[in-house]
């Protein structure tokens, strides 16, 4: 197999990674799933197409300005929409997917039409080994991946935020009582997890033409990424996307493109058949 092929596989797996911590954090604090996070990803990409087109921003300035963006926005939307559905699960997956659907809607209205996403990360190509080639974009996403895990593992385990989140993953009604500010940690965990995503978007822009509805196979992708490591487990997460990343890149090289979505789902089917709560996760007991 051409070594090209795994670097793809390694790359994409650090989008769906990147992608899928987004509902990782969300679920550890507040037990629920947000399934409009595939187009908060896309929300994303196309914030960083038009900060591009307007200022001409680098880089750099990109990946600092759409994450502080989005944070806001979802620490917003949590304030506003979110934690009025918290008192139902059922009523919160609900007003997620309804609350997808606005924004995908939203940027259609002012992106009608697939758009190419600038080369911020340049169109050169790099060579570690005789005979195997990369876009740089490949190395961005990977470096990219590593910085954010390292940034997350000193947030949660090094800060006394990090550690009033953790409290209220592990028991936001004991938090409550020690004196954690469990709104606000709630708050800060969906602005977290939007700037997550947001960087994943602007990470993938530069490879594809980006679209509106780019956000709907990501965002199951990711979630099945997120189920196969243990959506409670930020490492289990970085490890299932990575590894139904090169999943997909050994399918598609040894079978077809066409099938690549099929073994995607199907681990994702046999993981909650055989392990429902993924290869790193733990089982939650439930209060009664």
């Amino acid at each position: 197999m051409p070594p090209q092929i795994l670097i793809g596989g390694l790359g994409t797996g650090c989008i769906y990674a990147l992608v899928g911590l987004g509902f990782t954090l969300v679920y550890r604090g507040i037990r629920m799933v947000n399934f409009a996070q595939g187009q908060v990803f896309m929300a994303g990409t196309f914030l960083g197409l038009f900060l591009v087109q307007t200022l001409g921003l680098s880089a750099i300035p990109l990946l600092i300005a759409v994450p502080v963006i989005s944070f806001a926005a979802g620490w917003l939307l949590e304030r506003i929409v979110f934690r009025r559905l918290f008192h139902s699960h059922e009523v919160f997956v609900v007003g997620a997917i309804g609350l997808g659907v606005m924004i995908e809607n939203g940027i259609r209205a002012a992106f009608p039409e697939p758009l190419p996403f600038p080369k911020i990360f340049g169109t050169g190509v790099y060579r570690f080994i005789p005979g195997v080639l990369f876009q740089k974009t490949y190395l961005w996403i990977v470096v990219i991946t590593i910085l954010l895990v390292i940034l997350l593992h000193v947030l949660f385990t090094h800060t006394r935020r990090g550690r009033a989140l953790r409290a209220v993953a592990s028991d936001a009604e004991i938090a409550g009582t020690m004196g954690v500010s469990v709104s606000g940690a709630i708050g800060f965990t969906f602005g977290l997890s939007f700037a997550v995503a947001a960087i994943a978007g602007i990470l993938i822009g530069p490879l594809y033409f980006v679209s509106p509805d780019m956000g709907e196979m990501v965002g199951l992708k990711a979630f099945s990424a997120a189920v196969l490591g243990g959506i409670n487990s930020v490492v289990g997460t970085i490890l299932g996307g990575v590894l139904l990343g090169l999943v997909e890149a050994i399918a598609a090289f040894y079978l077809s493109t066409d099938y690549k979505d099929l073994f995607a789902f199907a681990i994702l089917m046999l993981m909650l058949v055989v392990r429902p709560q993924g290869l790193l996760g733990r089982v939650v007991p439930v209060k009664v």
